[in-house]
């Protein structure tokens, strides 16, 4: 059924369209900081209609409901009628009718609101355009909102419009799921354009960041990173003050199918303040790094990921770096109904960052001040990729040289399921105690020998404090980041 209603729809191919079912199109909104990928996941024919199914995102769908099952940030699905009419329908059900084939100038009403208003629309231009650095011609669509009696309304919708090219469908478009409300119960949820800025079938303009992108170094590349946290005064918690300046320099790198392994030196000093002491430890060495696959983080910004009972969306922003950034846990998602159709976002406060990723510079990168004093940050300070450098390099002084590892490797870190404790050159009794942000002790394991695999079931997502103490009287501590 997919295959025919594919065909059916190439054969309209010479004739305008708003959505197609065998391109992957990403968009920037009017704000320019919220890139949200659109893909037709189903195509179902019906009589004469071809009905396309957008892949769903996180959206409300009553007061106080959220599901990430419902409907597209353009609606639920996409109608397309003998007549070139697409339909789109909102989060109420209603139906926004764009008539792709209308002519220059012809008007009709693409949306009525019982008898209280309705929306007109009419082709307000159609010529010769560029999209994507590809010439194709490009139909325009203004609104205008008219009252009972026909009289035009000042409202934010009159300046709104939709672009649809021949070749590839919307240039401009809406989250029609929110029309033609300006603003709905969340004031970050209203309707805005969206500009076409990349095509992933056709490799044009931005393409969708995949984890391999992130870390994709080469030999040569160096970054400097720092991560600087201050803990809450008015909470336990056994690192009061943590600062870990590293500089990572790129010697070697092996591709694989599903991994990437790297050889890099690193030179990293890491200064610890307890309740009652401080620790400063440095190391000089060269470090073995395996990079796997991550389908999660690659899926098209807007698409959900599901851990457990909870579920987020990454979205993508193109402004100094091109970057994909895991919202504030307070947009993290629990569903708390039997049945799953109602979810609810997570209410919480102190320092709850978003996280960012860059395009070929790693991560996680972030930066928040809590309330009372705690923060948390790590910065991107320094790199050179190339001939290309950027920011001011950290000086660690001090360092002593170690012929292989460090005293202790935690990897991988960011971890999902699994994260390993791995100590060189100290085969002892050993006890790791992992906190939350809290302060609160969340895990504890002892373990003989030099290595423990703890699992992380259980574990949300966000910032952990891992604290080792040996036999020996050596202690390690550090964070552990949970995706």
């Amino acid at each position: 059924m997919l295959f025919l209603a594919i065909l059916a729809l190439k054969a309209r191919a010479h004739d305008y369209q708003t959505v197609y079912a065998n391109q992957t199109a990403l968009f920037n909104n009017s704000s320019k900081d919220q890139i949200k990928g659109l893909r037709v996941d189903s195509v179902k024919v019906a009589a004469a209609d071809t009905i396309l199914y957008p892949f769903a995102t996180i959206q409300e769908v009553s007061a106080g409901c959220i599901s990430p099952y419902k409907a597209s940030w353009i609606g639920e699905n996409v109608v397309i009628k003998p007549d070139f009419s697409n339909l789109f329908f909102n989060r109420d059900g209603d139906t926004i009718i764009l008539k792709t084939n209308a002519r220059l100038n012809e008007t009709w009403i693409a949306f009525q609101r019982a008898d209280t208003f309705r929306v007109e629309a009419r082709v307000q231009a159609a010529e010769l355009g560029t999209v994507l650095g590809i010439s194709d011609s490009v139909k325009t669509i203004a609104f205008r909102l008219l009252d009972q009696q026909g009289n035009t309304v000042d409202h934010a919708l009159n300046k709104l419009k939709v672009k649809i090219s021949k070749m590839h469908g919307f240039v401009e478009t809406l989250n029609f799921y929110l029309f033609p409300d300006i603003v709905a119960s969340y004031p970050d949820k209203i309707l805005m354009s969206y500009t076409l800025v990349g095509l992933t079938n056709h490799r044009l303009g931005i393409q969708n960041l995949t984890w391999f992108d992130v870390n994709g170094f080469n030999p040569g590349d160096e970054l400097n990173v720092q991560e600087h946290n201050i803990g809450d005064p008015n909470f336990f918690l056994p690192v009061r003050e943590y600062d870990n300046r590293c500089i990572y320099k790129y010697l070697e790198r092996t591709n694989y199918a599903d991994s990437i392994v790297y050889r890099y030196a690193r030179k990293q000093s890491i200064k610890t303040v307890y309740t009652d002491s401080t620790t400063l430890v440095t190391y000089n060495d060269t470090v073995r790094s395996v990079v796997l696959a991550n389908p999660g983080f690659d899926k098209l910004p807007g698409e959900p990921i599901f851990q457990g009972n909870s579920a987020q969306q990454m979205y993508m922003r193109n402004d100094e770096f091109l970057t994909k950034i895991r919202p504030s846990a307070m947009n993290e998602l629990y569903v708390y109904s039997g049945n799953g159709d109602c979810w609810s976002e997570i209410a919480g406060e102190g320092c709850l960052p978003e996280i960012r990723y860059i395009d070929g510079l790693g991560g996680p990168y972030y930066q928040c001040r809590g309330y009372i004093g705690e923060s948390e940050e790590r910065k991107l300070v320094y790199y050179k990729k190339g001939e290309t450098e950027w920011g001011e390099k950290l000086v660690i002084t001090g360092v002593r040289n170690i012929k292989t590892y460090a005293g202790l490797q935690v990897f991988p870190n960011p971890a999902r399921n699994v994260v390993t404790f791995q100590l060189n050159d100290d085969a002892g009794t050993h006890e790791i105690r992992i906190y939350n942000q809290n302060g609160s002790l969340v895990k504890t394991e002892q373990f003989k020998g030099s290595t423990c695999k703890i699992k992380l079931a259980g574990f949300k997502s966000g910032i952990y404090f891992y604290r080792l103490t040996s036999s020996t009287s050596t202690e390690y501590s550090g964070k552990l980041v949970v995706d």
